[in-house]
């Protein structure tokens, strides 16, 4: 064999070996491309303006799951990957002496529709101003379509009264989440606004919300949902009131620490 095909053979073993090397590599970036531009498309599939806004039988959606007896006593369905979250979080909180159950969880538009209104025809009765039957309204429930819950990401643990949480117990528990709950994924999104400056719902310590999931939501939900959207219920045409703003000023409204 002359020395020009010897060097020809060994250019192209050479080559070979660099073509594996970057071709592999290749595929694999190819390959991952694929995976999260399937992850994207299933996403905006799941979070179109329906799901957004409550407008969906969470019963009947795939992600959606039935929560344990063993946490809750109330018929409760959460995102599949909240629930399994949670579950983590309060059995290490159990193990720690901390007991952790879950009161409330996913609310459609119309479950969200009834508390709203309830509240609304309660309030008319002694309040002529509707800006401010919203308003106070607004400390404590969400107009429906701009409501978290809606979402099967955010829950409420224990109690929803701000006394429980001043007892011994509910001290414990709301430290315990303090300390521990972003280890599985979890934050308050309404802290002390008078102290982090949010606007928006007073202060939550029973609400937390699984961040891997809602934070996409929450992108979602900005970039679909206008002011347009937010109808179908008493008083839905004060979503944009100046006082109100309930996208900006609400649905935003929350933690920085949950913001990102």
């Amino acid at each position: 064999m002359t020395l020009s095909f010897q060097r020809f053979f060994i250019l192209l073993f050479l080559g070979t070996i660099s073509c594996n090397n970057s071709c592999d590599i290749e595929n694999n970036d190819k390959k991952a491309n694929q995976k999260e531009e399937e992850k994207n498309k299933n996403k905006s599939l799941n979070y179109n303006k329906d799901f957004l806004l409550g407008k969906f039988d969470y019963r009947d959606h795939p992600n959606f799951v039935l929560v344990s007896e063993q946490w809750s006593d109330k018929e409760i369905y959460l995102q599949k990957e909240t629930l399994e979250a949670f579950d983590k979080m309060a059995t290490a909180a159990s193990n720690d002496g901390i007991p952790l159950i879950i009161l409330s969880g996913t609310r459609n538009f119309d479950e969200q529709k009834v508390i709203w209104e309830n509240k609304w025809n309660l309030n008319k009765l002694e309040m002529q101003d509707e800006t401010k039957i919203a308003l106070k309204i607004l400390t404590s429930s969400s107009m429906p379509t701009s409501s978290r819950h809606h979402w099967g990401t955010d829950i409420d643990i224990n109690s929803v009264e701000e006394i429980y949480f001043e007892s011994a117990i509910g001290k414990q528990v709301y430290n315990w989440l303090k300390n521990n709950a972003s280890k599985f994924g979890f934050c308050q999104v309404y802290d002390d606004k008078k102290v982090t400056k949010r606007t928006g719902y007073e202060t939550e310590k029973w609400h937390w919300s699984y961040l891997p999931l809602a934070k996409d939501i929450l992108s979602e939900y900005k970039m679909q949902i206008e002011l347009k959207d937010i109808k179908g219920f008493q008083g839905d045409y004060l979503a944009g009131n100046n006082d109100i703003q309930i996208i900006n000023n609400y649905v935003l409204g929350i933690s920085k620490e949950c913001n990102f």
